[in-house]
């Protein structure tokens, strides 16, 4: 899993100055510390997201990331990818558009596909954003499907500074689980060069089962400030469905 992790990075590396000038994206790492009962697992992964159109015309927006878990108890790492692709319409006020994914969790002894359907939407007011996501996702491999519905808010204190929190909730059809989800975070970009650092704090509750994440992370950011890409560029969520339970199932 870590030559495709450096593989995927040389690529995006190599693609993101040729597609600068054109629209907006970004390439990022990130790690991810997980606290699940008796369980630690050490999350690596690396994405990014690249849109264009939308302003007045219909947008697109691909995106994706690759991770590599590792439980601290020892055990087979588990490999996950996401793949998406969103469309949109969007103008000064707001966004409404939808998107769907395919992804994969590789536990070596097996695996699971799954695929996301969705909606989703953004308010954009003066330094503030609001937007929401309502998802159905479905796996054949793990005979199970989820509903869910996320919400979030981010503030930008600066146009290169911006704080936010989440909600969410949701339903797991095998055996009626459901889960609640909230979390906090923030990103910083920096004045002299397109790079940010970004960080958060999410927590989900499956019936009684609950799993702590802090996230730590660098992005190189193309097509303007961190407000630019939140109203202008690659803003949707690149990840949903099953891609929320990472390598805890």
């Amino acid at each position: 899993m870590k030559k495709y992790l450096l593989g995927a990075a040389a690529a995006l590396a190599i693609v993101a100055p040729g597609v600068a000038s054109a629209q907006s994206g970004y390439v990022d790492l990130g790690f991810t510390n997980s606290d699940a009962g008796a369980l630690e697992i050490d999350t690596t992964q690396i994405g990014g997201a690249y849109a264009w159109g939308g302003n007045g015309t219909v947008g697109f927006q691909i995106d994706g990331v690759v991770g590599m878990h590792e439980y601290d108890s020892g055990g087979p790492e588990v490999d996950t990818y996401n793949i998406g692709g969103h469309a949109f319409v969007r103008n000064d006020s707001h966004l409404i558009g939808g998107f769907v994914n395919f992804g994969n969790t590789d536990f070596g002894f097996g695996e699971y596909d799954y695929y996301t359907l969705g909606a989703e939407g953004a308010i954009y007011m003066s330094r503030t954003t609001l937007n929401g996501t309502l998802s159905w996702s479905d796996s054949e491999d793990f005979d199970s499907s989820i509903t869910a519905l996320d919400l979030g808010l981010t503030h930008f204190v600066t146009d290169n500074f911006s704080v936010g929190g989440n909600v969410g909730f949701g339903e797991i059809d095998n055996g009626g689980s459901d889960f609640t989800a909230f979390g906090v975070g923030g990103e910083y970009q920096f004045a002299t060069f397109p790079v940010s650092l970004y960080g958060g704090w999410n927590t989900t509750d499956y019936d009684g089962f609950e799993v702590d994440a802090l996230t730590l992370g660098v992005r190189y950011n193309f097509g303007g400030t961190l407000f630019d890409r939140d109203r202008s560029g690659a803003s949707q969520s690149r990840n949903g469905g099953f891609g929320r339970l990472g390598a805890v199932l």
